[in-house]
């Protein structure tokens, strides 16, 4: 079978491919025909890679227009990139004749495009890399579209994740984000090329401003920061200002020379290492504390007023730089709605209309929500509240352009192997229902997903199309990711869900969580239980769940283990016993031979991450029964909580747990299963509680309570 595959400009025949790989040389903002010419090429390599896998006995050349070795009647796939205004990247899939034309309203939407057609193949792409594909039967027929159809997403504005860390860097990832038509990336060096030809959005930024207004940064004059400009941090309700606290409180964002100075950085930055940037998160400080009392600035209104001054301020000077030629391209500002920037609740007054009309947007951050409940859940206590305070930004008229930004794995939750199969599809519908134009979550795992995969890959699916047959798309991941045991494994991911419902009872950041008190305790004999969460109104109740949710996660194991251990005998039994044992000299034929045993290769990833999600829950109902036997002076109990929180802590201290980011520099750390868990503090004050002189009176001497 020949398929040519038309590839819009002269000399494709023989250049499509050195086309495809020369992103580094391109400058993508202000040279657009070298742009499509590269992605354009890309796409066409994809296609060609990925049908000659598909076809038996498939030739797949380039050519630079249909007929072109004078046979009009040859099968080809003709890509174009036609600009229709609409500022998204959407993508037309049309049959015409033997043919198919792929029509992309931007180059993201031409690669969307092709990515459509190796779809109708039955190509999919579950996670980053050959083991995240899944290939379909060879065939000898090209499937190709009945009709015509129009593709668009449905958050325009943006579909991606927040890439915190300089070391979260991964060209295998933003593959994998292209074929799930996901177009908003992180800004990272070695990979910001790559980003460009698959017309990403590379974006950086967040709390920056720690960095920025550090009081003891020093200055041109000798001075620090502080020293120079108190003024300039935020006056706290108590009325005085101190280098201690100067950072605990909102800067001030009435003092015209502060612009100026936070101008004068952003412009800086934009010039150079941020130049790649189209996109910066610009946060306030993470604080969880209050914005500036001064009468300047509490005249602006509340706190959300004060930071889109504040915002509107800095797009003016960017605006006026840009105009002067001292910036050479256009940039996006993006501020968040967060508890811990005081910014959660919308504004009282008008959104500037200087904001509005760059574009620049809000992004909405619930950390503390319950995943119990929808977000719009009348009945759940702290979802009402985070709703409400939806409502009153996306009430403004106009409004800023709306983002949606989730936790499915906030960073307390430690890359537990949670899975939000039906919260994912319930959030997303109804982000876009509510008018969100655009959606991001923290924080990415960028190896190991094991079952989170699911996570990931609906995500992206609802990203693209808010309408998803959720039902649909996840029985057919079951049936592409585990084949004979897709019947079993949809029951462990069931039992691991509904294991997980009330993690953010367990682990939020809120000061509430049980995580949270179980740090602040100091190990002795408390004097009070610990306090209700959300849905435990006492620890009885918050021990019962995680008894509970260990059985079901026990259950989920054996499953795992059962289907795991059938698999490991048949790929035994599969050797003809003429394999050599160094058959994989390099690590390159090592992974190609992993190809044959994926579904080996995905359990076992799956049972180490339930291994740890295990014991990290054990430790915690552990260290709650232990917490509520010491207050009323339970010694059986407690020794017993005891003994199994120390068994359970050896276990996780014997394994590490997938690598972590450092911050704020690049560089990576894999903590051992116990530090990750954030409880091995807690363990030693305990055994500190427990040694000579530091017994606490009433309480048995038995060693362990």
């Amino acid at each position: 079978m020949d398929i040519k595959i038309i590839v819009p400009f002269e000399g494709a025949e023989r250049y499509t491919p050195i086309w495809a790989y020369e992103e580094a040389e391109i400058d993508f903002r202000h040279d657009p025909a070298r742009a499509a010419r590269c992605t354009s090429a890309f796409a066409a390599v994809e296609l060609k890679s990925y049908l000659e896998r598909t076809l038996r006995d498939a030739r797949v050349s380039f050519a630079s227009r249909r007929g072109s070795d004078g046979n009009s009647a040859e099968q080809f796939v003709e890509l174009r990139i036609a600009e229709d205004g609409s500022k998204h990247d959407g993508f037309a899939l049309a049959p015409d004749g033997d043919g198919v034309v792929i029509t992309g309203y931007s180059r993201a939407g031409l690669l969307y495009g092709a990515y459509e057609l190796l779809r109708l193949q039955g190509w999919r792409w579950y996670a980053p890399g050959k083991l995240g594909e899944v290939a379909p039967a060879q065939t000898d027929q090209l499937v190709r579209p009945h009709q015509k159809g129009q593709h668009s997403p449905s958050f325009s504005l943006g579909r991606g994740f927040d890439f915190e860390y300089p070391s979260m860097e991964s060209a295998e990832l933003l593959l994998w984000m292209a074929r799930n038509r996901l177009n908003v990336c992180g800004l990272r060096p070695a990979s910001v090329a790559m980003a460009r030809k698959l017309d990403m959005h590379p974006k950086i930024g967040g709390h920056i401003f720690e960095a920025m207004l550090a009081p003891e940064r020093p200055m041109p004059s000798g001075r620090t920061l502080w020293e120079d400009h108190p003024e300039w941090y935020g006056l706290p309700a108590t009325g005085t200002r101190s280098k201690e606290t100067a950072l605990a409180t909102q800067f001030c964002v009435s003092q015209p020379d502060l612009i100026a100075f936070l101008g004068a950085e952003f412009l800086h930055l934009l010039s150079g290492r941020w130049h790649d940037a189209d996109r910066i998160d610009v946060w306030g400080f993470d604080t969880w504390g209050n914005t500036c009392a001064c009468p300047h600035c509490t005249a602006l209104g509340n706190s959300a007023d004060q930071v889109l001054f504040f915002l509107a301020r800095l797009r003016d000077f960017l605006n006026q730089a840009r105009r002067d030629g001292q910036l050479d391209h256009d940039v996006q500002l993006a501020t968040c709605a967060y508890e811990g920037t005081a910014t959660l609740a919308g504004p009282r007054h008008p959104i500037p209309h200087n904001l509005i009309e760059a574009g620049d947007h809000i992004a909405f951050y619930p950390i503390n929500r319950c995943y119990a409940h929808d977000l719009a859940d009348p009945h759940c206590r702290i979802n009402s509240a985070y709703s409400a305070a939806m409502a009153s930004w996306l009430a403004h008229a106009p409004a800023l352009s709306f983002i949606a930004a989730e936790y499915y794995n906030v960073s307390k939750y430690e890359d537990l192997p949670l899975l939000f199969n039906t919260r994912i599809g319930d959030d997303l519908r109804a982000y876009h229902q509510r008018g969100a134009v655009g959606i991001t979550y923290m924080h990415l795992p960028m190896v190991n997903w094991a079952m989170r995969t699911l996570t990931q890959a609906l995500y992206a699916q609802l990203a693209w199309d808010a309408t998803t047959d959720t039902t649909a798309f996840v029985a057919e991941y079951f049936t592409n990711w585990y084949g004979p045991y897709a019947g079993e494994m949809r029951r462990a991911y069931d039992l691991i869900e509904t294991a997980w419902q009330y993690i953010a009872d367990w682990r939020a950041w809120a000061p509430g969580s049980i995580l949270s008190q179980l740090l602040a305790w100091d190990g002795r004999r408390p004097a009070q239980p610990l306090r209700a969460t959300n849905h435990f109104a006492t620890p009885a109740e918050a021990i019962a769940n995680g008894e509970r949710s260990l059985a079901r996660l026990h259950e989920a194991m054996t499953i795992v283990d059962a289907c795991h251990h059938t698999e490991k005998q048949a790929g035994a039994a599969s050797l003809d016993g003429t394999a050599h044992l160094a058959a994989a000299a390099n690590p390159v034929q090592a992974r190609a031979l992993e190809q044959h045993r994926h579904h080996e290769w995905r359990l076992g990833e799956d049972r180490r991450l339930l291994r740890y999600g295990i014991d990290v829950l054990a430790l915690m109902t552990a260290l709650v029964t232990y917490h509520e036997a010491l207050r009323t002076g339970d010694a059986a109990t407690a020794e017993a909580a005891y003994q199994a929180g120390e068994h359970t802590a050896e276990a996780l201290d014997a394994y590490y747990v997938p690598i972590g980011y450092e911050w704020p520099g690049p560089g990576l750390e894999s903590k051992d299963g116990l530090t990750r868990s954030q409880l091995k503090d807690v363990l030693r004050r305990i055994r500190l509680a427990q040694t000579p002189g530091a017994q606490t009176p009433g309480v048995s001497e038995t060693p362990g309570v």
